[in-house]
């Protein structure tokens, strides 16, 4: 026999239970009805072992089914060694961190499952922690959609995920996402050796300088970034020395985007990135930017070898002596500045 039709009978979960019991160690049946029965267990029993004996199976789409914990617990054992199916749709169920948990062990060592679809569900931190740490080592999930969950570490979990496997990914925008300094550690751990993507847009977020550590420690040795996008977050000044620190010796991201964070160093730090970088810019407008003799130090570092920039203005800005003797030092050399409106004292 391999298949079993059970539908519109008056199954509970006991009566569910004990035919699941009683197919335990059966590997022929590929196929039992049950719905229409009292206990919402049936049809999980049911595709459970379908997962279980059907060697064709390669999608499992149970969206909108008011799964459970309890339910994914029972799919969950039956995917522990399962190899052919490649795509499992969870959405909009009543899974909760605990049936999250059942799922992520399950999968854990899984090396063909490619997209799992977990939206709007009843995620929280510790179930994306957990998704997270069950997939860090995975090379096979490409898509992992955790949209409209309760946890805010969701979305960079998803992203880091496809970060990580997804090899013809070359732009990532997370703009608006609400990522604090905890939800970009999953993501930077993962950027690390990310060489694909060439555009990242964090913008709008809710990262401080903890979490900029983290992103400049991933980004230090990166040769594949172009542009990067952290305008209106809460970066301060330490976050902006991070930055500063961690791109002084890089040589491809042209575009640094600080605009809007708290550090009065933003802006300097991201000029000064584009001045090594850009080798198309040769006009510079820095003009009433708040930029101080710090400051100045983070440009002048970029001046020194700059052979493009014709047109340099900082009128307007608080510049005092110190500041005009980095500009100073730098000047000295340069012969390509033709034009340079300042408000400094006197060189």
């Amino acid at each position: 026999m391999i298949a079993l039709e059970l539908s519109r009978n008056a199954f509970g979960d006991i009566g569910a239970q004990l035919l699941f019991n009683s197919l335990e160690t059966n590997k022929t049946i590929t196929k039992v009805t049950l719905t229409g029965n009292k206990s919402k267990y049936c049809e999980a029993i049911g595709i459970a072992i379908g997962i279980r004996n059907d060697k064709t199976l390669t999608s499992v789409d149970l969206r909108m089914k008011q799964y459970g914990d309890n339910e994914i617990k029972l799919l969950a054992n039956e995917l522990y060694n399962n190899k052919t199916i490649t795509e499992l749709t969870l959405r909009k169920n009543n899974i909760s961190d605990i049936g999250i948990k059942y799922l992520a062990d399950a999968l854990k060592d899984n090396q063909v499952l490619t997209t799992l679809n977990l939206s709007q569900n009843q995620i929280g931190n510790n179930g994306a922690q957990y998704l997270y740490d069950a997939f860090k080592q995975n090379k096979t999930l490409i898509r992992l959609n955790l949209g409209g969950n309760p946890s805010s570490y969701c979305t960079t979990v998803s992203a880091a995920i496809q970060i990580q496997n997804d090899k013809t990914i070359t732009k990532m925008d997370l703009h608006g996402k609400s990522i604090d300094d905890i939800a970009m550690k999953f993501l930077t751990d993962t950027l690390i050796n990310n060489e694909t993507i060439t555009e990242l847009n964090l913008s709008q977020n809710k990262t401080g300088d903890i979490g900029i550590q983290y992103l400049a420690d991933a980004l230090k040795d990166n040769k594949i970034l172009t542009t990067l996008n952290l305008s209106d977050n809460q970066i301060g000044n330490n976050g902006a020395q991070y930055l500063h620190n961690a791109f002084k010796e890089n040589k491809t991201l042209v575009k640094l985007n600080l605009g809007g964070n708290p550090s009065s160093y933003c802006t300097t730090v991201s000029a000064a990135i584009q001045i090594r970088n850009d080798k198309t810019i040769t006009k510079m407008d820095l003009r009433s930017k708040s930029i101080d003799d710090i400051d100045m130090q983070f440009l002048t570092d970029a001046l020194i070898n700059n052979e493009t920039i014709i047109d340099l203005d900082l009128s307007y800005n608080n510049i005092g002596d110190v500041g005009a003797q980095y500009l100073a030092d730098i000047l000295r050399h340069n012969k390509v500045i033709l034009i340079f409106s300042s408000s400094v004292p006197c060189l």
